[in-house]
């Protein structure tokens, strides 16, 4: 019995060996390196910079934070001596293991003495255990995670740990420990610490800096935000260096192992203790930061389309913030600043007046595709005023009503099916059925002009024309013209007729792309498109990017080349050009120092003012109103809100960027002819479907043939249209609604000069707009004029533009 009991207990013995030595090769089998390991799950931050190499900001991992990986030589002797005394004293010389803190950590987890409670003492983990904790494990433990899982894990550190030791030298453990262990205020690795502390290289700490640092990785959140407790935390950092100061003494020299690295003193020590340090304020501050944000999600939508391939095995949704990449973007930072500054000057001097105080705006080089400024709101940093601008609420690529600006579409649709800019369309009374409820849909002056030209309609953004238009050309066609043009949204189907009056919403920078395009004769311009679009949206996307490359300079992703795709006819696109850059931009008394084309657009209730131009060489988008969607002040019409914003800036960005100014260009496919004594674009050799003030030229001839004279169309101060009587189609008999025009008051205007102006009574005007006898008026007031004859001439402020009032 003895015999068998013994020859039991050496088969046990055996085997627990080969068990515990299977375990331990499964475990050590294929061991990836560390600095693998790292690469795999997390490189560093990204770092993006504008076009011309300045740096906007670094894309900081919450879990990971900031990152600057460097060697041992570029670390002060003084943090390694710290942290060898209070996380490791015997790192130097053990095998990977801190037996006399396993021991500890033992009594205390495993045993009711040691005060801890069952698993709940402290760790006893040696640096390179820790390190293999943050690099192959640092998901943390869970609640589910029962006795045994916990121990296996601790097993899995030992082997790790062990192998890790045997396969790498003292320095190359403590370098990676150094670069991977946290210290706060999202700083990870001890160069990213010593910048955010003290604004210095790791290099440069010295001993009471560097004991402030070893101290916080103990509990980096608590620590970093608590600086009494991180004081405190230091003093016992500077016990245990007193403690271990024998082994902090042989710590080899990097050069001379036989050489120890830091003779220390406990004098040196204790004078350290006193010596005050200067933390620097915690700031983490980003240029552009709505396109900085913008700008993480393309590349991250890019990474996903396979423009570019990922450094290591990084997924693409957490590229940006974990692959260590040097991004250089398309935004000129000068450029950028000048547009928030414009915005800023003329939101401060307009928004009591307006009640609008927010804004947003996108600049494209409409011949690259390039965003060029990229500006979500008035202030990202402003918290005076969240309801109104809520600053970090990106505008720019936010669901917004872009008010008359879609009536763009609406005529690209309709130059498609044969109409051009001189074809007829009826300006009356217009209902449409709303949920069983009839709904006029209005003009900006509530008046109408009978039968106009699709010119007028465009240029003077007549409401009823557009809707008719729409409703001939169809609302699927208008938005599948939409989608081409560069709108990634308008999916939903039930808009209705106003769509083409802003009743669905669109983002500000797909809108300045669709523009972009017409100013391009209606060539997409840009990049293989990254986003997840149905057939027949578009295939290209603006350009945020300009390179990407890796942590160590190797090329990922190089913008070369644009894409381009001809997304409608340039005839059609020209059409829409020439209308935009002659009467609309004048009708909205935009003009500036160069050709350009201009759309205006304000959303029901004046809750969204939206400006769209562009000159042949930049496009600029601007949207005006409160970021909590309440309306701005009756009378609030884009010509007068946000188009000042839209004129100094495309002034001063031309000048910025030293653009030339050119003339837009008509393109081979269209011709301008004389229609009844004036010019008029047509589409080459292809006459006009829907009859109007000409038909066009013929299939093979470049001449045109008037038909019947069409109404004689009044100036903006006339009363009402005086169609000839021999017009085709005879005009309707429907007596039509008295006049009514808007005037926008100027300094020193009194209710009877305004009234005198207009030849009616101040008691009719006072009426129209529930004023008493003797109210001052304001610069900028929005009056109701009725029924005015009109025969004066006055310098009217620029008109009211239009869209659902």
């Amino acid at each position: 019995m003895l015999t068998l009991a013994m020859f039991a207990a050496v088969l046990g013995v055996i085997g627990v060996g080969v068990f515990t030595f299977a375990v331990y090769q499964s475990y050590a089998h294929d061991l990836q390196s560390p600095q693998d390991a790292i690469n795999a799950k997390f490189i560093g931050p990204s770092i993006a910079y504008d076009r011309n190499g300045q740096k906007l900001g670094d894309y900081i991992d919450d879990n990971n934070g900031l990152r600057d990986p460097i060697a041992l030589e570029e670390i002060s002797p003084y943090v390694i001596a710290a942290t060898v005394a209070t996380e490791d004293a015997s790192f130097y010389d053990n095998p990977g293991v801190n037996f006399n803190g396993l021991a500890r950590a033992a009594w205390e987890n495993l045993t009711p003495f040691g005060g801890g409670g069952f698993f709940g003492g402290s760790g006893g983990s040696s640096i390179t255990q820790q390190l293999v904790k943050n690099v192959y494990f640092p998901e943390a433990l869970t609640a589910d995670e029962t006795t045994t899982d916990k121990i296996n894990r601790k097993v899995k550190e030992t082997v790790i740990a062990v192998e890790l030791k045997r396969d790498y030298d003292d320095n190359q453990i403590m370098a990676w420990y150094l670069n991977e262990i946290c210290y706060g205020r999202r700083a990870c690795g001890i160069e990213a610490a010593a910048e955010q502390f003290y604004g210095k290289k790791a290099s440069e700490l010295t001993l009471p800096e560097a004991t402030y640092l070893v101290g916080l990785p103990q509990a980096p959140g608590y620590y970093a935000s608590n600086p009494e407790a991180a004081n405190a935390r230091q003093q016992q950092v500077y016990d245990l260096m007193i403690k271990h100061l024998a082994d902090i003494n042989k710590i080899p020299s990097l050069t001379d192992a036989t050489t120890p690295m830091l003779p220390l003193t406990l004098d040196e020590i204790n004078a350290a203790r006193t010596t005050p340090i200067a933390l620097q304020d915690y700031t983490f501050s980003i240029q552009a930061p709505h396109f900085f944000y913008y700008l993480e999600d393309q590349v991250a939508k890019m990474c996903t389309a396979g423009l570019f391939q990922a450094p290591g095995d990084i997924p693409c949704d957490l590229v940006v913030t974990q692959g260590g990449l040097r991004i250089t973007s398309t935004l000129d930072l000068g450029l950028n600043a000048v547009g928030q500054q414009i915005i800023e000057e003329q939101i401060s001097a307009s928004e009591e007046r307006t009640d609008g105080h927010n804004a947003a705006a996108v600049a494209i080089d409409p011949k690259t595709g390039q965003i060029l400024a990229y500006i979500g709101s008035r202030n990202f940093y402003d918290t005076d005023s969240p309801e109104k601008i809520a600053g970090q609420v990106d505008i720019a690529r936010s669901l917004q009503s872009h008010g008359s600006t879609m009536k763009m579409f609406t005529y690209l649709t309709a130059f498609e099916q044969g109409w051009v800019p001189s074809t007829y369309i009826e300006d009356k009374e217009l209902l449409l059925d709303v949920g069983g409820q009839q709904r006029a849909v209005n003009n900006w002056n509530f008046s109408y002009l009978g039968n106009i030209t699709v010119r007028k309609a465009m240029s003077e953004s007549v409401n009823t024309a557009a809707v008719r238009t729409l409703m001939d050309v169809g609302e699927d066609q208008m938005r599948s013209m939409a989608h081409r043009m560069g709108i990634t949204d308008l999916r939903q189907g039930d808009c209705g007729p106003t769509i083409t009056l802003g009743a669905c919403e669109v983002k500000l920078v797909d809108q300045t792309f669709a523009y972009a395009t017409l100013a391009n004769n209606g060539m997409m311009i840009g990049r293989p498109t990254s986003e997840d679009l149905p057939t027949g949206y578009r295939e290209i996307d603006q350009v945020s990017v300009l390179q990407i490359t890796d942590v160590d300079g190797n090329v990922l992703y190089q913008f070369d080349k644009p894409e381009t795709r001809q997304v409608v006819d340039p005839a059609y696109a020209y059409m829409v050009t020439n209308v935009l850059s002659n009467e609309a931009i004048n009708w909205s008394r935009l003009t500036i120092d160069r050709p350009a084309a201009i759309k205006t657009g304000t959303s029901e209730e004046f809750r969204d003012g939206v400006v769209m131009g562009y000159t042949p060489d930049i496009t600029i988008g601007v949207w005006m109103g409160n970021s909590d969607n309440s309306a701005m002040n009756p009378g609030t019409f884009s010509a007068q809100g946000v188009g000042p914003i839209w004129r100094e800036f495309t002034e001063a960005a031309s000048a910025y960027l030293k653009l030339p100014a050119d003339k837009f260009v008509k393109p081979d496919e269209a011709v301008v002819i004389s229609c009844s004594g004036r010019a008029e674009v047509f589409k080459k050799d292809t006459p006009a479907i829907k009859n109007g003030a000409c038909r066009g030229p013929s299939a093979g001839g470049q001449t045109a043939s008037p038909t019947p004279r069409g109404p004689v169309f009044p100036t903006q101060a006339s009363v009402t249209p005086t169609p000839d009587t021999s017009m085709t189609p005879t005009p309707s008999t429907t007596p039509k609604p008295p006049q009514v025009y808007y005037y926008i008051t100027r300094q020193g205007d009194t209710i009877e000069s305004v009234a005198a102006l207009f030849e009616i009574t101040p008691i009719d005007l006072m009426k129209a707009n529930g004023l008493t006898a003797g109210t001052p008026l304001a610069p900028g007031t929005v009056l109701v004029i009725p029924g005015g004859t009109r025969t004066a001439t006055p310098t009217p402020s620029p008109p009211p533009d239009d869209e659902q009032q």
